[in-house]
């Protein structure tokens, strides 16, 4: 059998220096790191939890590494698990469809906890499109069926994302950064049981900082077996559901980076992506038809089946748990309540939003017609509200806003960052609009 770690780190270290990047992967890499702070930020100035888990911090020396968005300094390892909490925290982050998880949150993460060791920032750049390259293929070599098994994407596959990051941007030899990824699989965790919980984003610190253990393990020759992913009690054997051809999902490496095609998703309301299509629709209908929400008899809301896996809430009872469920989202609009912080922060559900949830009907049609311009591909939302009347009005939503093929503008990403944060924006703002970005100001 062929070392396919070896393989792997083979195209990692063939991976085109940033200078020679398109300019529009340049772009896509910085609009990634810009809302990751704006999600850090936001997280600190917004989380009733943030201050709990910056108490988590347990070693007071090597205190290097920024908490982004305060004047803290902490360990390195400290470091990324606060740092990975607080930028998944308000599920403000960036969603990558095809990993089904939450790739900056875990990598750029990793990669500032190691940015005084090495303040290069053409480096971190290349690193991180590694990150979410080896990343988006490790989630595709897993499947959809590790997900849907009840497995956090992005504590799996994370690690890896994180560790090849990592590996690369500290100059690992070949041979070391193949040891790095052989470890990963010892250190990988994360289930979807936690959806609605702090724990949920703490799975991004907790990944982030189950990689930054690795690559130390490995600076000091701690090491493991060889060819972990493919040999017999790997990770394939352990994880995969569905037999794939792991060569093939790394074919054509650098022929078209992840971080492109199809690209980062970039959210607006703090809640669930898989919330979007659901919201896009409701709005739709409440924008082109006038009605009070004591009006609506029923709402049915409709999904190819599996398509609301992650929203695990049907009855949610605070808003932590509202972030994934389509029920909830529907009330607050029916209800012409914002989607905001506010709301998804609340430790209980008002009287009034929990009759409007009772009225709402999830629904699963496998022979509903798939679209096209789906995305993610096969997913959709047809929300149906009828009022008491026996007035009739439906939208369906296929690419919702936000997502790559309804994407948001660079102009959009300033606006969420000064509706979010007020003056604090400025100083961000002034960074990542200049031609050249140095967010080392920033830690």
């Amino acid at each position: 059998m062929s070392d396919f770690t070896k393989y792997i780190v083979g195209l990692i270290q063939a991976t085109p220096d940033y200078e020679n990047l398109r300019i529009e992967t340049k772009r896509n890499l910085r609009d990634g790191v810009f809302d990751y702070f704006i999600s850090c930020y936001a997280s600190v100035k917004y989380d009733p939890n943030f201050q709990n888990v910056l108490n988590t911090a347990i070693y007071s020396s090597l205190d290097k590494a920024a908490v982004v968005g305060t004047e803290w300094k902490v360990h390195p390892f400290d470091a990324c698990l606060i740092n990975g909490y607080s930028a998944h925290a308000l599920d403000l982050d960036d969603v990558h469809s095809e990993i089904r998880g939450h790739p900056s949150a875990v990598i750029l993460s990793l990669l500032l906890s190691l940015f005084e060791e090495k303040k290069d920032m053409n480096s971190f750049y290349q690193a991180y499109l590694i990150g979410v390259e080896f990343m988006t293929r490790c989630a595709k070599l897993l499947g959809t069926e590790h997900y849907e098994k009840g497995f956090h994407t992005t504590a799996t596959a994370g690690v890896y994302g994180a560790v090849a990051a990592g590996a690369h941007y500290l100059k690992f030899s070949a041979d070391k950064m193949a040891q790095a990824l052989n470890l990963c699989v010892s250190k990988i965790s994360g289930s979807r049981s936690q959806f609605g919980t702090m724990i949920k984003p703490l799975h991004a610190g907790l990944a982030a900082q189950n990689a930054w253990q690795v690559l130390h393990f490995v600076k000091n020759n701690v090491t493991g077996s060889e060819n972990t992913i493919l040999s017999e009690n790997g990770l394939l054997s352990m994880y995969e559901e569905n037999k794939k051809d792991p060569w093939l999902l790394f074919e054509k490496w650098g022929e078209s980076w992840a971080i492109d095609t199809p690209g980062l998703w970039f959210k607006l309301y703090p809640c669930c992506s898989a919330n979007a299509h659901v919201i896009d629709a409701v709005k739709d209908i409440k924008r082109k038809h006038s009605f009070a929400a004591d009006e609506v008899a029923s709402v049915d809301l409709f999904f190819p089946p599996k398509g609301d896996a992650a929203l695990v809430h049907t009855s949610p009872e605070n808003g932590e748990q509202g972030r994934f469920s389509a029920e909830y989202c529907t009330a607050l609009l029916l209800l012409e309540r914002e989607l905001s912080i506010e709301n998804f922060t609340v430790d209980s559900i008002s009287e009034e939003v929990q009759d409007v949830m009772q009225r709402i009907k999830r629904n699963y049609d496998g022979n509903i017609p798939i679209r096209e311009d789906s995305y993610p591909k096969g997913r959709y939302c047809i929300a149906e509200i009828i009022l008491k009347n026996g007035q009739k009005f439906v939208s369906r939503v296929d690419a919702p806003t936000g997502s790559p093929a309804n994407p948001l503008e660079f102009e959009d990403l300033l606006n969420k960052a000064s509706n979010l944060l007020g003056n604090e924006a400025e100083k961000l703002i002034n960074i990542f609009s200049a031609e050249v970005v140095s967010f080392g100001k920033l830690l």
